[in-house]
């Protein structure tokens, strides 16, 4: 995998094909996910993403997510007010799991190759990567749908402070286990899933550094 750059059609990257096909299917399973504890409806062909249905059918108070890595994506808008954390909830919750549910899985569609968005072209030096080419017009959908998968993974693997991410990144580039015991997760599962938080964190940090390049550059002129 290499870092995003800005070009004539938007920001292009290598990623290699297990990369595209890993974080694919990450990103399906993190949507499907949403939709469960959010209680979208199932896909439909006449509106795969069920947010026709979930808006004709949102009246009382949305379904509260019970697991801990969905109210990350879905998080309470108050602490300290239930009432307050519930109407929000009620207001905003459908839209905002549907529109992330359609940043998941328009970034695994991406990856994947679908012909609705940006192809890939072949990398001349390496049969084994492609260019994954992300529009202008979708990058910041792109960039969320990373941070969303970043967030499941970060909660699957207990990531609460920022040490915890430190030592996970050190690990995954090390390719070592950790050395204690009091670890919950069997370490070839954490190498795993390391792997993939790390994968995506720098897809999405090299992601935002092009856009935000790209945009000096056409704000100064240049």
């Amino acid at each position: 995998m290499t870092p995003f750059r800005p070009g004539d059609d938007g920001y292009e990257a290598f990623w290699e094909e297990a990369e595209r096909h890993v974080l694919a299917g990450v990103a399906r399973e993190v949507a499907d996910m949403l939709r469960e504890q959010a209680g979208l409806p199932d896909d439909d062909e006449d509106d795969p993403l069920g947010t026709l249905t979930a808006t004709t059918q949102s009246t009382g108070t949305p379904r509260e997510p019970d697991d801990p890595a969905a109210r990350r994506l879905l998080p309470d808008a108050s602490r300290d007010d239930d009432a307050v954390a519930a109407e929000f909830r009620h207001l905003t919750q459908t839209d905002l799991a549907a529109a992330k549910v359609r940043g998941l899985e328009r970034f695994a569609a991406l990856l994947e190759g679908a012909p609705s968005d940006a192809p890939f072209t072949e990398d001349p030096d390496d049969d084994d990567r492609a260019v994954v080419l992300v529009t202008r017009e979708n990058a910041r959908e792109f960039a969320a749908a990373l941070t969303d998968v970043r967030l499941v993974v970060a909660q699957r693997l207990g990531l609460e402070t920022d040490d915890d991410v430190e030592t996970l990144h050190d690990e995954v580039l090390a390719g070592t286990d950790p050395d204690d015991d009091e670890r919950e997760i069997d370490p070839t599962v954490r190498r795993y899933w390391g792997g993939i938080f790390v994968a995506a964190g720098f897809a999405q940090e090299s992601l935002v550094g092009a856009m935000l390049d790209d945009h000096r550059a056409r704000t100064s002129g240049g």
